[in-house]
């Protein structure tokens, strides 16, 4: 019994260690998708490895195949992002830098 490949999500994470690589990326694909098709697109430096991450949300009727396409395009230079640690990264972007509450507390 063969299995069924896993579905593609459609939010595509890559991971780039130069920014001039991940705005490449991110132009290309923004010239290649429909504005339909690309619903998102970001770029954000991950704070604690200095690399950079694109981030391309697709929209739900976008062909499996657009997505394959995609996908080729981020790999020529880029790493693949688990979905789980692309959400971890988003998270840990919209935290803030400073000090926990806590903390701050304790030194004022």
């Amino acid at each position: 019994m063969e299995r069924e490949p896993a579905p593609i999500p459609t939010s595509l994470g890559y991971e780039f260690a130069r920014e001039e690589e991940a705005r490449a990326a991110a132009s290309d694909l923004d010239k290649r998708f429909t504005e339909t098709e690309l619903t998102g697109l970001r770029i954000f430096r991950v704070r604690w490895n200095g690399n950079y991450l694109v981030e391309a949300a697709f929209s739900d009727g976008t062909p499996k195949s657009r997505l394959e396409d995609a996908r080729a395009l981020l790999g020529e230079s880029g790493t693949p992002v688990h979905p789980d640690d692309l959400t971890d990264y988003k998270k840990a972007t919209q935290k803030g830098t400073g000090l926990p509450n806590w903390l701050r507390r304790f030194f004022n």
